[in-house]
């Protein structure tokens, strides 16, 4: 992607550094341990500076991607890895500013980090194993699929629809501190009808590459 710049290791850490992230991002990023690339792939950091804006969809370049910006995308974020193969699970996706999107849908093993307000209109998919999810600001989706894997929020969070739920971030009690969607479990399932496959995270994708919907009422 023409607009992305690669980098190596200390090349990212130096951008990260100089970067205008909030102190809550800083904390919150340094809880988590993020898998380095290994090899020399060409697609193992990317970096953009500045606000980006996608008519389409938008796969994420790096296996770290650094976006020190806002994000606004017209349908899909995608964060599976590239080079499937040589990076299977793992990585990281950082936008420094807020994300607007039609779906966000994460990745085995990937840390992502919202450093503002996460609203992905239609669909966030957020159940993927080893994966994290962390939103400084307020996170807005119509459905949101957390299958045992919540997302951390340091704002308000709102959810029509979904399975799963997003804690505070330094939560204390889980069970006290959780966030549901508005409609419950079993609602949410109904209005969908297709979760019960192997692999419902695509199927979800899927569902709403083709119809640009997830919800109807």
């Amino acid at each position: 992607m023409a607009e992305f710049e690669t980098l190596d290791a200390a090349g990212f850490d130096d951008a990260l550094r100089r970067s205008k992230a909030s102190p809550l991002f800083r904390a919150q990023y340094a809880r988590f341990k993020i898998d380095k690339p290994y090899g020399a792939a060409e697609t193992a950091y990317a970096f953009h500076s500045g606000p980006l804006k996608v008519e389409g969809d938008f796969r994420a370049p790096g296996f770290i991607t650094l976006i020190a910006g806002d994000l606004t995308v017209g349908g899909l974020v995608d964060l599976t890895n590239p080079e499937q193969g040589r990076y299977d699970e793992g990585g990281a996706f950082i936008v420094l500013g807020n994300l607007f999107c039609g779906c966000f849908s994460g990745h085995y093993g990937k840390c992502s980090f919202v450093d503002g307000t996460l609203e992905a209109k239609e669909l966030l998919v957020n159940a993927y194993e080893d994966s994290s999810l962390v939103v400084t600001g307020d996170l807005r989706t119509r459905f949101f699929y957390g299958d045992d894997i919540w997302a951390e929020v340091g704002g308000a969070a709102r959810m029509d629809y979904g399975v799963g739920y997003c804690l505070p971030i330094d939560y204390v009690q889980a069970a006290l501190q959780s966030v549901r969607p508005l409609h419950d479990e079993a609602m949410s399932r109904r209005m969908i009808g297709q979760l019960d496959t192997d692999y419902p995270q695509k199927t979800l994708v899927d569902l709403y590459k083709a119809k640009r919907r997830i919800v109807v009422e």
